[in-house]
């Protein structure tokens, strides 16, 4: 679905606004395998990167990337410098737990999240795709689909008085983009 592609360009376009300072730190939530992570320290070197997932860090996890393992509702690393990174994680959280979380990330310079649009389109595009896709990705895909987002809904969920730059591509990844003025 090329949501890493999306992300990362994302954050090349954040760090090259001129009204922007440059990004120093990124906290990704929901960091899984690590290779998002890895691909953001990559691109920015000089920044802080924080994988943040239930799991254990991965052995091929660069000592470069810091990576905390435990409910990201516990973590309170989150300020003025920080840019948020959720690459299909934000729909797994109850709706408490995203009025939770809005109140930790509040404080952030940018959100950037690719999540599963909830549509009859996404889940048509979903079902073809199953000859290419073991029996786990067919269920969980439409799961996470029927567990998505339509426009504005995380917004109001998230409860930010922010900017908001909502998208879906033709994968039916629904993309939400926040960035301060």
């Amino acid at each position: 679905m090329q949501n890493d592609r999306w992300i990362l360009t994302q954050l090349k376009d954040l760090s090259e606004n001129r009204s922007h300072s440059p990004i120093t730190k990124i906290i990704e939530l929901g960091a899984g395998d690590g290779y998002l992570a890895q691909k953001m320290k990559a691109q920015h070197p000089n920044a802080e990167i924080i994988a943040c997932d239930l799991i254990d860090k991965p052995n091929h996890i660069t000592e470069q990337i810091t990576w905390k393992k435990g409910d990201i509702l516990d973590f309170d690393g989150f300020d003025s410098q920080t840019t948020v990174v959720a690459n299909l994680f934000i729909h797994h959280l109850t709706d408490d737990q995203l009025w939770q979380l809005s109140e930790k990330i509040s404080p952030c310079r940018a959100l950037i999240m690719a999540e599963p649009h909830r549509y009859w389109f996404s889940k048509w595009l979903g079902y073809l795709t199953y000859p290419f896709v073991n029996s786990v990705t067919r269920h969980d895909m439409i799961v996470s689909i029927n567990a998505g987002f339509r426009f504005g809904e995380l917004a109001g969920l998230l409860n930010l008085d922010w900017h908001w730059d909502e998208r879906v591509s033709l994968g039916g990844v629904h993309s939400i983009t926040k960035r301060l003025s």
